[in-house]
């Protein structure tokens, strides 16, 4: 199947080694087969990926986890700081690409690629952003090049995909420090409740004269989940600049934040100037303390899997 679409690959030899070398560890012919053809998969998008200087990180996969390939009919690979790909495989001459429930939340997106029988060409056929059933008409995918665009967008934290990114209205931090607050923006103890609010201040950033921190709730909309946290801005005047602390906190009733939450400065073109991410059993995540100017402007970035939120900010 080739259409204008279609990206032709070739499957390097390394590759089919390594697959190989998988496709033994199994327990069945069957299953052999499908870690063979997955592995394939992974390899010729990682290759893919690469040649348009894409970062991956392949030994993080599940697909590269010996107990998971054996327990699991995955095959993902994570972008370096956005999330993780399903490389999903189909023979040459197969209608349909068969896609498991157990990988249709927790990713990016899903990039279909079609194994030659001679096991050394593939060819790239297209991406789509969701998944709600085991098979799908392949006239359904977008061109490969919306998975670009699509990493570029949550790269910057905005996403045209329906991975659930949002950005919000600019937050002019210097009202704050005349004493005017939108709404959403609240006092900390009006945000958590009595019976937490004592353990959350005593792990606050507590700003000296003249500062203020404002909180607000931050909803992550997860494709079959939702996850709230709670963002905490806090500043300081010092001579000619302001000090900023930002800290992240699970919401009232929660003891820790879900892991691999990410929380990044962001500049106003999109780069990634400071990142932070949580482990297991974070109360709480912060970024280095920065200064800025009046009217400089800058943004936080929260993520989740493939939710992402950003708020924007002059000082």
């Amino acid at each position: 199947m080739m259409t204008n679409l279609t990206i032709p690959m070739l499957i390097a030899r390394t590759s089919r080694r390594l697959a190989k070398q998988f496709a033994l560890e199994q327990p069945n012919r069957q299953k052999a087969e499908q870690v063979y053809f997955n592995t394939l998969a992974i390899c010729v998008v990682k290759d893919y990926l690469e040649w348009m200087g894409i970062a991956t990180e392949v030994s993080a996969a599940e697909s590269w986890n010996a107990i998971a390939r054996l327990g699991s009919n995955v095959a993902d690979l994570p972008v370096t700081g956005l999330g993780r790909i399903e490389c999903r495989p189909m023979r040459e001459h197969e209608p349909n690409c068969h896609i498991p429930p157990e990988v249709w939340c927790g990713r990016i997106g899903y990039v279909v690629v079609q194994i030659q029988d001679s096991l050394k060409e593939a060819n790239i056929l297209g991406f789509i952003n969701r998944i709600d059933s085991q098979q799908f008409p392949l006239n359904q995918l977008q061109p490969i090049e919306t998975l670009l665009t699509t990493l570029a967008e949550l790269r910057l934290g905005v996403s045209s995909n329906n991975a659930i990114a949002s950005q919000s209205p600019v937050v002019l931090l210097s009202q704050w420090l005349q004493g005017s607050f939108a709404e959403s923006w609240q006092s900390f103890q009006a945000i958590f409740g009595e019976e937490t609010l004592a353990y959350h201040f005593r792990n606050s950033p507590r700003e000296g004269d003249g500062g203020v921190e404002r909180a607000t709730l931050i909803d992550l909309e997860m494709q079959f989940a939702t996850q709230v946290v709670v963002l905490l801005v806090a500043l300081t005047p010092e001579a000619d600049r302001i000090a900023v602390r930002v800290r992240l906190y699970p919401p009232d009733g929660e003891t820790y934040l879900p892991q691999n939450l990410r929380l990044a400065l962001l500049s106003p073109e999109g780069e990634v100037l400071q990142e932070v991410r949580s482990r297991r059993q974070d109360n709480y995540i912060q970024l280095p303390r920065f200064t800025g100017e009046s009217g400089e402007r800058f943004s936080i970035l929260v993520a989740l899997e493939n939710a992402t939120i950003v708020e924007q900010f002059e000082i």
